[in-house]
């Protein structure tokens, strides 16, 4: 007979199933008149997992991010943040959310102190708490010196981290961050990154839209989304170990007649992409012997470990620079007005 299991262990089967996951998305449409954005989503996102929802602008990702924030309402299926349903219990959902947009949110002429300290009343704290809390997360995010200044006057930056920091007076369980160093240089977005990471190790699930390579990297689970479809969803090390080997990718001046040379000797390439690529186990070797042996002109050879943009173009067929992925109306913002709020 089986040893029973510990008490401790049972314990936590119990709790997991218990708690309900952040979020839970089971056959999401969305459409714009004929247009239809979102197509059919399935998705389920871990308490305390740091998520990234990947793709090309016109994907689906910003009306996925705003049905989730429950500022649009799906067409067909069912969304849940935190056990609650996105429509029904819209106003449960949201004093749970910390959010920040891709459109600035804040008020330009007031202080950073005053955003936080107006945030923090407007959730109906009072007004010495919601001083100390906005101190709070002044100090933690390095805004005390400037926090007297009108926000219209900080940095790029700067004002990113107080949208950041704006999300965070109520506390809240899960964050939503859509597109939110858009804009930003290279050194701003690490540092936002930084502060993001932070916060994710203290428990809080952090759902965030992107299509910056390098910011999907730190997640531990990525969506790749397009033409409101989730093409795949796995670890990033996971999605780019799909590829195996190493990626060959080739430019010549006649990619099609290169690639009917490359079908014809057994390299798989994608009929529809816009560049040659050829996923090999080992590129280092065999370039060589195709730069001798094409029939073409080589105008650029590349050989590099497999990207999320790789793996993306392998799924698809176009790589995230693409003109034709899919768009809701309004530019592929997420609905028609082009922006991710109502």
């Amino acid at each position: 007979m089986p040893a029973a299991a510990p008490t401790s262990d049972l314990a936590n089967v119990a709790d997991a199933a218990t708690t309900p996951s952040a979020v839970e998305v089971r056959g999401l449409v969305k459409r714009y008149g004929e247009v239809e954005a979102l197509r059919g989503i399935d998705l389920t996102v871990n308490t305390g997992e740091r998520f990234a929802l990947l793709g090309p602008n016109g994907a689906g990702k910003t009306t996925l991010f705003s049905i989730l924030a429950t500022l649009r309402t799906p067409t067909a299926g069912s969304a849940r943040v935190l056990g609650r349903d996105v429509v029904t219990e819209r106003d449960a959902v949201r004093r749970e959310l910390g959010i920040v947009f891709q459109e600035p949110a804040i008020e330009q002429r007031l202080s950073g102190r005053d955003n936080l300290l107006l945030m923090g009343l407007l959730y109906g704290l009072p007004t010495a708490a919601a001083r100390r809390r906005a101190d709070e997360i002044l100090t933690q995010l390095g805004l005390a010196e400037s926090a007297g200044r009108p926000a219209k006057n900080l940095s790029g930056g700067q004002r990113r981290k107080l949208e950041l920091a704006r999300a965070l007076v109520t506390d809240p369980k899960i964050l939503f961050l859509d597109e939110a160093t858009l804009g930003l240089d290279v050194d701003a977005r690490r540092g936002f990154w930084s502060h993001v990471r932070g916060l994710a190790a203290t428990g809080r699930t952090v759902f965030f839209t992107t299509h910056y390579m390098e910011e999907a990297e730190v997640a531990d689970r990525i969506a790749l989304i397009d033409a409101g479809r989730i093409v795949a969803l796995d670890t990033p090390r996971a999605l780019k170990a799909r590829l195996g080997g190493g990626v060959i990718r080739l430019k010549t001046d006649d990619d099609a007649q290169a690639r009917t040379w490359l079908t014809g000797r057994g390299f798989a390439t994608d009929a529809d992409a816009a560049e040659l690529m050829l996923v090999h186990a080992d590129p280092a070797a065999v370039l060589p012997e195709l730069l001798r042996h094409l029939p073409v002109k080589v105008l650029r050879a590349e050989v590099h470990e497999p990207s999320l943009d790789d793996v993306f173009l392998k799924l698809t067929g176009r790589g995230f620079g693409s003109e034709h992925a899919s768009a809701p109306p309004g530019g592929g913002r997420g609905g028609p007005n082009g922006r991710g709020r109502p």
